[in-house]
């Protein structure tokens, strides 16, 4: 009896991880979808939502829970706290598994409990090329779990994930992965932080951290039990009612759908036939889906959903707001564009006001250069004048050319889009290769992408995105190239490369023999007087044919070649290692001293590459 009891107080005390175990088993893994990166740095943000019209199960869930909990209860103790990494077991995963078929295929137990709350989490990649994604996360977010690894540290992109939290006011968990490795420092992460103004509870301050490790699954819950503390702290809820209020996450477009936007909904309740705006595009919703592309009729707050039915594609971060019909829509619509296209106007005529000035700066220099000048004087320096501006030869215009890179840029969503974007606006390195950006655009290659790649001698690049076998065939006939990627650093690689290889090859110098000056003499030549130096070959050999450089006091003062080498009193091509030789310079005003070193060396032209870093 006493036996019972206890284990009814374990399930007791441990109900509200029993509670809170059904939203972490309710998430899906929306790394599955397409518009979601993964990384090992992620910042992972969270956005909860109660519904109160829902009765709380809380005590029926519980008993039919009794089991499980227990079960586990006893067995925790035969189980090791940090599990061997060797005796995981292995399990396949598939596109579009659920929660339900990773968990049997892992031979473990799921909580059902009924749902009374939902947790969705956008996880936003930890590499510098990301910060736009990373700051539409926490805007969107409720809490934000930030990750950090115990060996590494405090990273670049760490301090920026937290400048965007404390700049959307979203409080953070912190998450310090990685503690299973032997050289893991939590204390260090926490140390380092502070000097970020994010104070740790064990110093004092009121953000939670958490050891954990993505490896080994260890302290996981610990985590969950942190983000839900505080969440009902705060108290976070959402109003199910009136209109539709949204972000979107991410925007692509399908074959078959057309436009698709995958959003967070943060108000109201998104039904179909629902009319939307976004940015500069509206829609009335067509299609709901969720992430595992099964078609949903409504979608409260805090659910992640894909809305078919667009106009036009909406940019990722852009406001959701609903209308109460399509007139309204495209009245929005277009007063944004022509707000937008006022703000080009503005922009156009102040460049075309700083033009003017120049233009009357440069009129007001040739004025006070000429003025004084004859008029025959002044149309002669004129004259030569244009004569200097004369368009460029062929060859000089070929050569112009090869330093310019013009691209054209696919990719699969807009955010993909976005981070390459990104990463070429740190292109510093326009003195050596000017990189122009052509187009760029979402969606697979087209017939058009192939014409403009053509018409600028450009490349295309694709990011997750496909190349019929026509277009291919239409660039192979125009001659232009497409190289396609799945893997975002592996196409800042090629660009890179493709970078490189526009510019000129360097000339390096590779050693063959070094000879020391042992003695100086001169000989005569007809009537001249020729300056020779006696050496012995200390390196490797000399070669006649080969270039040489004198140095002296590790100074070249001199480069060129020999007119003459001699072995005693015979000519010859070749010096081996410890032989003496005597040898003359092209240059006779070069004057020997005892001590110089002789190197003969070789050129050879090596691939230059690109003094761009974009930051991996």
């Amino acid at each position: 009896m006493n036996r019972k009891i206890l284990k009814l107080e374990n399930l007791l005390r441990f109900h509200t991880v029993c509670r809170r175990l059904h939203s972490l088993c309710q998430r899906r893994m929306l790394a599955r979808w397409r518009h979601v990166f993964s990384s090992a740095y992620a910042v992972h943000t969270a956005q909860l939502y109660s519904r109160p019209w829902q009765t709380d199960g809380l005590v029926r869930a519980a008993l039919a829970q009794r089991r499980l909990l227990v079960t586990k209860k006893e067995k925790r103790s035969q189980k090791s706290p940090l599990p061997s990494t060797k005796s995981k077991k292995e399990v396949e995963v598939w596109l579009g598994m659920t929660v339900e078929e990773l968990a049997r295929a892992m031979e473990k137990d799921i909580v059902s409990l009924p749902s009374g709350e939902k947790i969705t989490f956008l996880d936003t990649p930890g590499h510098a090329a990301f910060s736009a994604m990373r700051a539409r996360g926490a805007r969107v977010t409720d809490i934000v779990i930030l990750v950090v690894a115990a060996d590494d540290g405090v990273m670049k992109q760490t301090v920026e994930s937290i400048q965007h939290a404390k700049d959307a006011h979203v409080p953070i968990v912190l998450a310090i992965n990685k503690c299973d490795k032997a050289e893991a420092d939590p204390e260090k992460v926490k140390k380092e932080l502070l000097a970020y103004d994010v104070v740790c509870e064990d110093y004092g301050g009121d953000v939670q951290a958490v050891h954990v490790s993505a490896l080994t699954g260890e302290n996981m819950m610990g985590l969950a039990e942190a983000t839900i503390a505080l969440a009902e702290m705060l108290e976070l809820k959402a109003d199910p009612t009136g209109a539709v209020e949204g972000t979107v996450i991410e925007s692509f477009t399908d074959k078959g759908r057309g436009p698709v936007t995958t959003a967070i909904i943060q108000r109201g309740t998104l039904r179909k036939g629902s009319i939307l705006v976004a940015g500069k595009s509206w829609a009335k919703v067509r299609l709901m889906f969720d992430e595992n592309g099964r078609a949903v009729n409504e979608a409260y707050p805090s659910m992640p959903v894909g809305i078919t039915g667009w106009r036009d594609l909406p940019s990722a971060g852009d406001e959701i707001l609903e209308v109460e019909s399509e007139p309204r829509a495209r009245e929005v619509v277009d007063w944004r564009k022509y707000e937008q296209e006022q703000e080009k106007n503005k922009e156009d005529l102040r460049l075309i006001e700083e033009k003017r000035k120049e233009h009357q700066e440069a009129h007001r220099k040739d004025r006070e250069k000429y003025g004084t000048l004859h008029w025959k004087e002044r149309s002669y320096i004129k004259y030569k004048e244009k004569r200097q501006q004369q368009p460029l030869k062929l060859k000089e215009k070929l050569e112009r050319d090869s330093n310019v890179l013009p691209i054209i840029v696919k990719g699969d969503v807009d955010g993909s889009v976005e981070a390459i974007l990104n990463i070429m606006d740190t292109y510093d390195a326009s003195h050596e290769c000017e990189l122009e950006l052509v187009h760029f655009g979402v969606g697979d290659i087209s017939e058009n992408d192939v014409n403009l790649a053509e018409t600028f001698h450009g490349v295309i690049y694709g990011f997750n995105v496909n190349a019929g076998n026509v277009i291919q065939q239409l660039a192979a006939k125009k001659g232009v190239r497409i190289k396609l990627h799945k893997v975002i650093y592996r196409l800042i690689e090629d660009l890179q490369e493709e970078l490189s290889s526009r510019l000129p090859c360097i000339v390096e110098e590779h050693p063959v023999g070094e000879a020391s000056i042992l003695a100086t003499f001169s000989i005569t030549e007809g009537k001249k007087k020729v300056p020779v130096a006696g050496c012995r070959v200390q390196k490797g050999q000399i070669e006649k044919q080969k270039k040489f450089k004198l140095i002296r006091n590790g100074h070249v003062i001199w480069k060129g070649s020999l007119i003459s080498l001699k072995h005693h009193k015979d000519d010859t091509s070749v010096v081996k290692t410890g032989m003496d030789c005597g040898l003359s310079l092209d240059e006779e005003k070069i004057e020997f001293k005892v001590g110089d070193a002789i190197v003969c060396y070789e050129e050879k032209e090596v691939p230059a590459k690109t003094s761009w870093d974009p930051g991996f």
